[in-house]
């Protein structure tokens, strides 16, 4: 079975497995991978609180670009330009000077990385007449540039030296942060909301050794290129697959079935945590391509306050032949449960073959690539047997344009 990264194929006797149609249905754990479902424990959801959760599309950001007034008076927005991917403010207003001296530090007891930002000097003035900004401090640990992901001080007003004497703290483990970046960003706060960059520290902290808990001054940069979303982390899922032939001793509905897919959802390992609690409440939602109707969807259960959920749950798709599964997509996506709002996508992945064309038609959701598309090829070359394989969660399902 699963082991490190690689793809495992395992044997066993072909058994059906349960299939789940909701979230709701329960049954007995079992070791064997495939035969039976755990139990559904205490930290489940049940499904009826879940709301519709909204196409993945909506995740793509509409940049707007409008004229307002400063607090500090009327400037103009010639210089500055808008990015709202993380940032909240504009770029370019003032010439980026000064230090900002923060401490790192992990905090084993508590699971959290802390952050304890001092002070800064010597930053540039918004109010050029007055020689004066309002600063502040926020933090983000790339690839997560969420709401939920930010970390910011107080505002101190009316001067170029705050000091702030503020922790701030993001929960995660040690292996977590290894394939983090922190970002510390220092802005002006404007009262209409079109805050000024004053600038950055971005340091990588994978290697990093949290012994010295002790301030350090770090010089503040001019604005680096926007994190690319392509390449950014989001964890991994643990996936098995199974295609199990038609049984000629088996009629369904008076015609014999054509065979049966079977995806067992393992677990997820480092998801991005989205909740205050620095925690997410994950579930996974499956659809096979090109069919998004109510009957190609399928979900697991929730599982509250954890970034690395274990599901062991099931899926099983009816009458599909190996022919029509080398045609079709299998698309698994993570989101995050929102009792008040909508879900919020954590990742996804897709199995296919990667040719980019449904049965001759050029469509954009048979992209997949590496681990995806060499994990679906072994389970349409061995049937009867479950495929299993670890794999990275993509930050977005949008068409990939270079394999």
């Amino acid at each position: 079975m699963y082991s490190g990264d690689d793809i495992s194929v395992s044997e066993e006797q072909i058994s059906p497995l349960t299939v789940l149609q909701s979230p709701d249905s329960s049954s007995t754990p079992s070791p064997v991978v495939g035969d039976a479902i755990p139990i559904k424990p205490a930290s489940v959801i049940s499904s009826v609180d879940w709301p519709p959760e909204d196409d993945i599309d909506r995740y793509v950001g509409i940049h707007h670009q409008r004229s307002s007034l400063s607090s500090l008076g009327p400037r103009s927005d010639s210089l500055a330009s808008v990015y709202s991917g993380a940032g909240e403010g504009r770029y370019g207003t003032v010439a980026v000077r000064g230090e900002v001296e923060f401490a790192l530090q992990y905090n084993y007891k508590a699971g959290a990385l802390e952050i304890h930002v001092k002070q800064c000097r010597d930053l540039a003035p918004v109010d050029v007449k007055r020689n004066r900004s309002d600063p502040y401090v926020k933090v983000y640990l790339l690839p997560d540039k969420s709401k939920s992901g930010k970390r910011k001080t107080k505002v101190k007003k009316h001067t170029l030296n705050p000091v702030f004497d503020e922790t701030l703290k993001f929960h995660m483990t040690l292996h977590g942060l290894e394939t983090r970046t922190l970002w510390l960003t220092v802005w002006h706060s404007d009262m209409f909301g079109r805050n000024d960059f004053l600038g950055e520290v971005m340091m990588s902290l994978e290697n990093k050794v949290f012994d010295d808990p002790t301030p350090h001054w770090y010089p503040l940069q001019e604005r680096t290129e926007p994190f690319d979303d392509v390449l950014s982390y989001k964890g991994d899922v643990i996936i098995g697959l199974k295609f199990v032939p038609p049984d000629v001793t088996v009629m369904k509905k008076g015609k014999r079935s054509r065979g049966a897919l079977h995806v067992l959802v393992k677990e997820a390992k480092n998801l991005v945590a989205v909740k205050a609690n620095g925690s997410s409440d994950p579930f996974c939602k499956s659809y096979l391509l090109p069919d998004k109707g109510r009957s190609s969807k399928q979900k697991t259960p929730v599982i509250r306050r954890t970034c690395s959920p274990v599901w062991n749950h099931s899926f099983v798709y009816e009458d599909v032949s190996l022919q029509e599964l080398s045609e079709r997509s299998l698309e698994l996506t993570v989101w995050d449960h929102d009792r008040l709002a909508s879900n919020e996508f954590l990742g996804g992945v897709r199995f296919n073959l990667g040719t980019g064309k449904h049965y001759g038609k050029c469509v954009d959701w048979m992209d997949a690539t590496g681990k995806e598309m060499t994990l679906w090829q072994s389970m349409l070359e061995q049937p009867n047997f479950w495929v299993e394989g670890c794999l990275a969660l993509r930050p977005t399902l949008e068409h990939r344009t270079s394999k």
